[in-house]
């Protein structure tokens, strides 16, 4: 099922991406399917992030539900439905957005591993793959083997977009007023701030640059997509919608 659903569409998307690209360069068809599946994401992305805004203003709200959950947990359960349905919230927006995002990658993981060869069983038939084909990316680097400067590109570009897009994850408060859930949220931010752009980073430096590519064009539009998202729903925002 994997292979069909997101293995097949993934490999048949670059073949025909490279089919228009001058010289058939697999660097510049790499950046295009990023692009590409990006652009069909967009809207998920969207909608998990206009959750992340609302349940940001509704920080208050909720925090008072979660202390009538300690004593009566059914009518607080029923005002936080309520309240969900009230704005318009879906809280497992974020989660599906991952969850989808994960074999995707996977896919892209697996077409892009081996550089890229012709496979006539996953190819689509109205799908032809280029007689010649230039693994030299800009004819820079070859994408099927590995690239330390790409690897240190991607770490860098994860932890650039990780430190935007955590910036507002923890509230400031003081340590007495903390709860668990904002040191869970804390330990948390460390983790996506620090751990996983070196884990990203070095596993680019292991694996062939291909991926390291795909991840660094994904981190350079998902920068972009998170500017230009932040300033579309700004009105989301707590402090815009307390002025």
């Amino acid at each position: 099922m994997f292979h069909t659903l997101f293995y097949e569409p993934v490999y048949n998307l670059l073949v025909v991406v490279l089919t228009f690209v001058p010289l058939h360069d697999i660097g510049a068809a790499i950046v295009l399917v990023t692009l590409i599946v990006k652009f069909f994401l967009l809207p998920l992305n969207l909608s998990a992030l206009r959750t992340q805004y609302l349940m940001k203003r509704l920080e208050p709200e909720m925090n008072k539900i979660k202390e009538l959950q300690k004593t009566k947990p059914q009518e607080a359960s029923k005002m936080m439905i309520d309240l969900y349905i009230k704005e318009g919230v879906n809280p497992f927006a974020s989660i599906f957005t991952v969850i989808l995002q994960i074999p995707i990658f996977f896919a892209l993981y697996f077409v892009f591993s081996k550089g890229l060869f012709s496979d006539p069983e996953s190819l689509y038939s109205f799908v032809s793959f280029p007689e010649k084909l230039h693994t030299l990316a800009f004819g820079l680097f070859d994408v099927t083997q590995k690239n330390i400067p790409i690897a240190v590109l991607v770490g860098l570009s994860s932890y650039i977009l990780a430190r935007r897009q955590t910036v507002e994850m923890v509230s400031k408060k003081e340590k007495h007023e903390e709860s668990f859930q904002d040191h869970f949220m804390k330990s948390m931010r460390i983790q996506l701030l620090y751990v996983l752009p070196i884990i990203i980073g070095v596993s680019s430096a292991v694996l062939p640059s291909a991926l390291g590519l795909y991840w660094f064009t994904s981190n350079v539009v998902g920068y972009a997509q998170d500017v230009y998202m932040k300033n579309k729903l700004s009105h989301l925002h707590p402090s815009k919608h307390n002025k």
